[in-house]
């Protein structure tokens, strides 16, 4: 019947959404860097979000925040976004001092997601999970990237496989979290083409 939904959404069937993502952000972290940005930009094309002015937003939340390594996952932080996109507090909310944390409990769902896969959510200790050592690509002194720190990090294959792959099962989890909570597609399928619409462009007699 028209109108009825679907259980897809942008076209994509949970399965679907889900290994796009994946391979978004993967190809993504491996090609340009910023699991932030890589993370977000995989679950926003999926599932037909896009917003640029968001996008460049989470831009500093990379290697743990500001590229320290010492805080949270930045594809942790690139899901955290995509939740309070769809349900995070409103300056409505905010303004008459209401408590809204559906986003903060979407979180916690992909918080123990990465407990289970890395023991933890901050950036240098996946880092030691995944290469036995962390890496202090911040340059301490002058501010910046530690080019030393950074080129050992790249021998040992970070953006081969290990970053692109945190990045995406973070857009996986954040996918398979979000699924039930939006709406769907509707049915369009007995919809009239538009040639089909145009031949019969008149009024009922």
């Amino acid at each position: 019947m028209e109108g009825d939904l679907v259980n897809t959404i942008n076209g994509l069937t949970k399965e679907q959404a889900m290994e796009k993502a994946f391979k978004i952000a993967y190809e993504g972290e491996a090609t340009r860097t910023n699991c932030a940005q890589e993370t977000f930009h995989a679950v926003s094309s999926v599932l037909g979000f896009r917003n640029p002015q968001l996008f460049r937003s989470i831009s500093a939340f990379e290697g743990g925040g500001a590229v320290t390594t010492c805080g949270s996952c930045g594809a942790f932080c690139g899901g955290l976004v995509s939740f309070s996109h769809f349900f995070g507090r409103t300056y409505k909310q905010w303004q008459e001092g209401k408590s809204y944390i559906k986003a903060s409990i979407l979180g916690q769902k992909l918080y123990k997601k990465f407990m289970e896969e890395y023991g933890s959510i901050i950036c240098g200790e996946i880092h030691k999970k995944k290469f036995g050592r962390n890496f202090k690509l911040m340059d301490e002194e002058n501010l910046g990237i530690n080019m030393e720190e950074l080129k050992a990090f790249e021998d040992m294959g970070a953006h081969e496989n290990v970053c692109p792959t945190v990045a995406g099962l973070a857009a996986i989890w954040t996918v398979d979290i979000l699924w039930d909570e939006l709406p769907k597609d509707t049915d369009i399928e007995n919809i009239p083409s538009p040639a089909e619409a145009k031949k019969n462009f008149k009024a009922k007699n």
